[in-house]
């Protein structure tokens, strides 16, 4: 979505979750980030959303939706901020060893350190999700998992199946290779995320040596639950004060 005059400011790209795809920055946070002068735009990995591929889609691996992203990156007509939610902050880590991206941020991020740490929180909070994933099924994400507010049970109807590997990927993986010319990355945290609680978002931040920043009363999908507005607002103040330095 493009604003309606030309400010200079870069493109955003935002890389979706598990089960979601590029309906779920349409809703709010692509017109918004128009309104605020970026060109925004968000992919649907294959198999996702309106993409094809779906038939593929047990075959998949992290190492396709690299892929999908980076083909994604280059098609813009500059040098974009890349904006991954979730499993779409993990892909956007492992982008960056690939493609040098003019800033980096990473919301609600599964872990970019080996995964461990994120299958131990699941087995401790979500046992029957862990056991799905170790167990190759496709995991069947919740209202209560993605919102603290309650206020979008119509959104969980649009959710779409996962790669049982992308999954055990997600949950198991390994660290990612350092980012091509050290992008400025902004690691943000939703206050009322169940599944990627306070303490794994401030393991990513360590990983890229910053200080994270947690929006607070906002659910998993910080993109969609009510609060929405706030967190954008702290990514887009990032961008902008980007852009202001000499």
């Amino acid at each position: 979505m493009l604003p309606e005059v030309d400010t200079g400011k870069p493109p955003l790209l935002f890389v979706h979750g598990l089960a979601h795809g590029a309906w779920c920055f349409a809703e709010h946070w692509l017109p918004a980030a128009a309104e605020h002068g970026f060109p925004a735009y968000a992919v649907s990995v294959r198999g996702h959303g309106a993409s094809s591929g779906s038939e593929r889609l047990r075959r998949d691996r992290l190492r396709d939706y690299v892929h999908d992203v980076v083909q994604a990156a280059v098609s813009l007509p500059s040098q974009p901020v890349l904006i991954g939610h979730s499993l779409g902050a993990l892909v956007v880590s492992r982008v960056i060893a690939r493609y040098p991206a003019r800033a980096v941020v990473l919301t609600a991020p599964v872990p970019p350190t080996q995964g461990v740490g994120l299958a131990a929180h699941l087995a401790r909070t979500e046992p029957a999700t862990a056991a799905r994933i170790i167990a190759g099924r496709t995991v069947r994400l919740r209202a209560d998992q993605l919102f603290a507010a309650g206020v979008a049970e119509e959104h969980v109807d649009r959710l779409g199946a996962a790669s049982p590997l992308v999954q055990y990927q997600a949950a198991f993986h390994r660290r990612p290779d350092p980012p091509l010319g050290d992008p400025p990355v902004l690691v943000v945290g939703a206050g009322a995320d169940r599944l990627i609680p306070a303490r794994l978002v401030a393991r990513t931040a360590r990983f890229y040596r910053t200080e994270p920043v947690v929006v607070p009363g906002v659910g998993h999908d910080l993109m969609l639950d009510a609060g929405w507005d706030r967190a954008l607002k702290t990514i887009l103040n990032w961008v902008d004060a980007l852009e202001e330095r000499p």
